[in-house]
């Protein structure tokens, strides 16, 4: 028992953490997911060479839900009870969607292009909000919208080269279900644990996987088994944190710290991949950003 009796000195860190402000403790929490994720991307995008796309999310669902099973025996089985099971089922689809096109687009694309389409994904809520909830735009926010959206031009350069790579139309879809799931998990926490969260999330995406991936399986070799591994304790460390962060903060003041990924991403392309991204790339992720964080912010001021 003496073992399991934390350090002395980690009572007074937890105290001055707890200390921080909520949208300090989820600016921090969501840079270190970000950082996760992008050692995700990496691994997938290793595995992604000789592996298909369901075949990496069924395994990485297998291995991510025994990461925290040692969690699930603490907490027991009741800690993965849900009132809300059809949110769940949407937050899955949702994600499925996503880490399909993401798999796709990150195997097919420049990371850092990937990436940088990814980050879209506010550009397409307001988009969203406007079809479907009736929401309306003022001139500020339409601008910056209509800029956002010239920011992805500017990077996909349809037509540059004669031709335009169709893998970038996929990329713009993670955005799309990206959008999607981070609202529903923002709905969630407000009931439900990271751990309940990622439980269901796994086990629903695993299921939606199983078929495409058995039809397409090819047994991975030790290589393979450890980039999967590897990219399910990425997988499961980003999601996890990602909660946490918007389970400490605004939604709205935390979530542009995870443009730190473009940074990661970049620099993960350069040394890993050897990919230096183009001019037209770091432009157009400029704009991007710009944009979607002018968006942030005017989403934070009252309406007068």
């Amino acid at each position: 028992m003496v073992l399991l009796t934390p350090p002395a000195f980690v009572a007074p860190l937890q105290a001055r953490w707890q200390a921080l402000p909520g949208n300090i403790r989820g600016a921090i929490w969501i840079m270190l997911a970000a950082f996760w994720l992008t050692c995700m991307a990496v691994a997938i995008k290793l595995a992604g060479k000789t592996l298909s796309p369901w075949q990496i999310v069924l395994v990485r669902a297998w291995i991510a839900l025994i990461l925290v099973s040692p969690a699930i025996y603490r907490q027991g089985l009741g800690s993965l009870r849900t009132s809300r099971p059809m949110i769940h089922v949407m937050r899955s689809v949702f994600g499925f969607c996503g880490i399909i096109t993401f798999v796709f687009a990150v195997t097919h694309l420049n990371l850092a292009l990937a990436t940088t389409l990814g980050f879209t994904r506010t550009l397409f809520v307001i988009i969203l909000a406007i079809l479907f909830l009736g929401e309306r735009l003022n001139l500020k926010r339409a601008l910056a919208t209509l800029a956002g959206f010239c920011g992805v031009v500017i990077c996909t350069q349809p037509g540059s080269d004669g031709a335009f790579d169709e893998w970038m139309l996929v990329g713009l879809a993670t955005a799309v279900f990206a959008a999607a799931v981070s609202t529903t998990v923002k709905n969630l926490t407000r009931t439900e644990a990271p751990l309940t969260i990622l439980v269901w999330s796994y086990v629903i995406m695993g299921t939606f996987a199983a078929i495409p991936a058995f039809l397409t399986w090819k047994t991975p070799n030790l290589y393979e088994l450890a980039v999967i591994c590897l990219m399910s304790c990425f997988s499961a460390l980003g999601q996890t944190c990602s909660v946490l962060g918007l389970r400490a903060g605004d939604a709205t003041a935390v979530t542009p710290f995870d443009y730190s990924r473009l940074i990661y991403a970049t620099a993960a392309g350069f040394f890993i991949f050897s990919e230096v991204p183009k001019v037209a790339t770091l432009v157009g992720a400029l704009i991007i950003v710009g944009s979607t964080l002018y968006i942030a912010l005017q989403s934070r001021k009252k309406p007068t």
